[in-house]
């Protein structure tokens, strides 16, 4: 299932970072250039009071971070009726538009920054995805998405999680209207078997998302088996291969090579990802220490566990001890956001060595750069 509030948050979190790059900005030249803009507005008979923009944003941004939307949602419209340079406040009122329900009206926001190329385009493209979903509008977004990447224009970074969506708008349109298997039955499964097998990292994701579609891919098991045996394929790559023997019920035994681990899986007793004891339970410890506290961090941080996981499936992270990656998840989670905590606090909390978490924290750091498909 796709979580379409996580992709809000994640959008929310990465408005408030470039929001806060506006407000922290020390380029002489860039200052230069908004100053100039302020010129030309006081040159209208419009005269607002003494830094009302800088205001306007910052209770913005401080209204977006504690959540309040429908505050934010008026300071950012009030800024943009002075200052219309900040894509970033134009997302930040579709964001606002969306968890407050007011989908329709975040629609047409969305429509009007692509059209006119306002902002992160794929960001954008994202978030009105979800939108989409959120209004049962599949059809839509099978069309959008199918033809972005037929023309090979998802940037890496952005294609796993369009993928995602596609698929999960493909089965919801399946059952709203019926399976469009005829249209798709005109693939050539030996000929995506060949890409999965030789293609880049894009070309690989289009393979996957094609054969996904297919009643079954048994004439390319020894391919498929090659990709998630072959530890020079990108490790995400291999996750999304084995899931997809799993999803199609293929009942053997596989040979799995990823980074220096070795593992001789049956695919009918393969776990769940999600559902395994360990990450459960890693969660739950977070979970008590976190959501009171800060229920932002512990969803991204929760993202980041399942991201990680996701990476390295079907192996354990090692070593397989709660506290030390309960730890680490909120060191790095307090990183990601600027706050400050102690060693020495981390290591009372979860009573584990701080160098033994610093460790966990670098496995992490390297995996989430794998995630970032093309980084």
């Amino acid at each position: 299932m796709i979580n379409v509030r996580l992709i809000i948050m994640v959008s929310l979190l990465y408005l408030v970072e470039e929001l806060a790059k506006l407000m922290n900005n020390t380029n002489p030249k860039y200052w230069g250039e908004i100053m100039e803009k302020k010129k030309q507005r006081n040159n209208s008979k419009i005269i607002p009071f003494p830094n009302l923009e800088d205001r306007l944003l910052n209770n913005g941004m401080e209204a977006l971070k504690e959540k309040r939307y429908k505050d934010a949602l008026q300071f950012f419209n009030q800024f943009t009726a002075y200052n219309q340079s900040y894509p970033e406040v134009q997302v930040g009122i579709v964001v606002c538009l969306v968890e407050l329900g007011l989908y329709e009206d975040a629609k047409d926001k969305c429509e009007r920054l692509l059209q006119e190329d306002i902002g992160d385009y794929f960001n954008v493209m994202q978030i009105y995805i979800t939108i989409l979903i959120q209004l049962s509008e599949y059809d839509k977004v099978v069309t959008i998405l199918e033809a972005l990447f037929e023309e090979e224009k998802v940037p890496p970074e952005y294609a796993g999680e369009l993928f995602h969506l596609l698929e999960f708008s493909r089965k919801s349109s399946d059952r709203l209207y019926g399976s469009s298997s005829q249209i798709e039955s005109a693939v050539n499964i030996q000929a995506l078997g060949h890409i999965l097998e030789n293609g880049n990292i894009s070309e690989q994701l289009q393979a996957i998302q094609n054969l996904r579609k297919e009643t079954t891919i048994s004439e390319i098991m020894e391919v498929l088996k090659n990709v998630v045996g072959d530890r020079h394929t990108h490790p995400v790559i291999q996750s999304m291969v084995l899931q997809l023997m799993i999803e199609k019920g293929i009942h053997e035994s596989v040979v799995i090579q990823k980074f220096d681990w070795t593992m001789k899986l049956d695919l009918d007793e393969v776990i769940e990802i999600f559902e395994h004891p360990f990450t459960i339970q890693v969660l739950n410890k977070l979970e008590d220490i976190l959501i009171h506290e800060n229920p932002t961090l512990f969803d991204a941080v929760k993202e980041l566990w399942e991201r990680f996981l996701f990476v390295l499936f079907p192996f354990q992270p090692k070593p397989l001890d709660l506290n030390v990656w309960a730890g680490a998840l909120h060191k790095f989670g307090y990183q990601l956001f600027g706050i400050d905590i102690s060693d020495e606090e981390i290591e009372d909390i979860y009573h584990v060595e701080i160098n033994r978490i610093d460790q966990a924290c670098q496995q992490i750091l390297e995996v989430e750069k794998l995630s970032m498909i093309g980084h």
